[in-house]
């Protein structure tokens, strides 16, 4: 018998080591594969990706608004569903409109007054470092230039913007503009494309969802090993309830910065206030260097404005950055994340290390699943490690060992 479970092992490891190798070997034609496959299913991908945020809306239609529809007569019932979806859509839709009607053209305004200002601004950042230099020199006796290598920075900067740097790159952009046209114009119907055809996909996935749902437990139920779906559907719960929570309440919370930082900036009358607060809104999704993403370039528009405006942008951010981690994140994601500051940071750094900035805003929510998971285990062993010590007979002293 232990014959031939050693031949057994033998040609299993024989079999991994041989599927490993055409693995290897092979590596270039299965990345092919995949990347021809993710492309053809992008659409699908997208329409997933719309369906899941969707899906929190639509559930408060279908169970808050609409739950009344078929309480007396249960042949209304059927149309709960529909009116909910009608509803998610119609609320999407405007919030787009919206955004593009009344957001971007102001963004686009702005974007406009930026660039034309910044050689201005940029001289007047000049001068600005000129006074430094002579406050320092004046001040502590020393002897600096804008021309040492520390403040080297400055007259590149300076030089760039309002020299002909810019103004010659855009210049030999446009005259090479004209080889790139049929490719952007390919990228762009490619996006358009995959996008229309996600949404259309989206109403299916969210309309059939718990049919989908209940066919790929089926399935999973069906091909599966008895052992290992348990575990499967525990992944599954736990990673469609951390993600979704996680991923809105951060969007909620990101939303509510966005309003609060333009409230404030408008009050005090700063300048380019919306620019400013969709940035911050739109970097404050991703965790942790969120909040330092969008604060350093907008902080470094302003210095080259008025350095005392930038300063109290500080300050505001700091205030809102405050309230919202000891307010606002605590009310709206509570302590689902579950994990330290360190592991936090541990898991953007992966992230974005291996998928850019969806690692960053996915990776937080993958590794609580993995934390989560892996902490079960543990516990789970060690409760078993207990128990066999607990039940282990105590062995009496040998008479002849005293």
């Amino acid at each position: 018998m232990k014959d031939k479970n050693n031949v057994k092992k033998g040609l299993i490891y024989i079999a991994f080591a041989a599927l490993m190798y055409l693995i290897v070997s092979y590596i270039p034609f299965i990345f092919g594969i995949l990347v021809t496959a993710v492309s053809v299913l992008t659409p699908f991908i997208y329409g997933f990706v719309i369906a899941y945020i969707l899906k929190f809306p639509f559930n408060f239609f279908e169970n808050k608004v609409y739950k009344r529809i078929g309480l007396k007569r249960e042949k209304l019932k059927v149309i709960r569903k529909p009116l909910a979806i009608l509803s998610t859509y119609a609320a999407a839709i405007a919030v787009i409109v919206f955004l593009i009607l009344i957001i971007v053209p102001q963004l686009v305004n702005s974007f406009g007054e930026l660039s034309g200002s910044i050689p201005e601004y940029a001289k007047s950042f000049e001068n600005m470092a000129h006074q430094f230099v002579d406050w320092l020199n004046s001040t502590f006796g020393l002897n600096f230039t804008l021309d040492d290598g520390m403040f080297d920075f400055v007259n590149k900067f300076t030089s760039m913007i309002s020299g002909g740097t810019i103004t010659e790159t855009v210049s030999k952009f446009a005259t090479s503009l004209f080889p790139q046209v049929l490719t952007t114009a390919k990228l762009v119907y490619t996006g358009a494309y995959n996008w229309i055809i996600g949404f259309v996909a989206s109403i299916y996935f969210l309309s059939s969802k718990d049919k989908l749902c209940c066919q790929i437990r089926k399935l999973t139920t069906a091909y599966a090993p008895k052992k290992s779906q348990p575990k499967i559907f525990e992944i599954t719960e736990m990673s469609n309830k951390v993600c979704g929570d996680f991923i809105i309440g951060r969007v909620i919370d990101s939303l509510i910065m966005g309003i609060l930082c333009f409230i404030v900036l408008t009050i005090f009358r700063f300048d380019y206030a919306i620019l400013i607060s969709v940035v911050i809104a739109v970097t404050n999704v991703i965790p942790f260097f969120g909040p330092f993403l969008g604060a350093i370039p907008s902080a470094f528009i302003l210095l080259m404005i008025d350095p005392t405006e930038c300063l109290w942008f500080i300050v505001i951010i700091v205030a809102l950055q405050q309230i919202d981690g000891n307010v606002i994140g605590p009310k709206i994601i509570g302590d689902k994340i579950g994990i330290s500051g360190f592991w936090i940071l541990f898991s953007i750094i992966v992230g974005s290390g291996l998928f850019g900035i969806a690692g960053m805003l996915l990776g937080v929510p993958v590794f609580v699943v993995i934390y989560n998971l892996l902490g079960k285990d543990v516990n789970k062993k060690l409760l078993k490690t207990k128990e066999y010590i607990s039940k282990k007979p105590k062995v009496k002293a040998d008479s002849h060992a005293e």
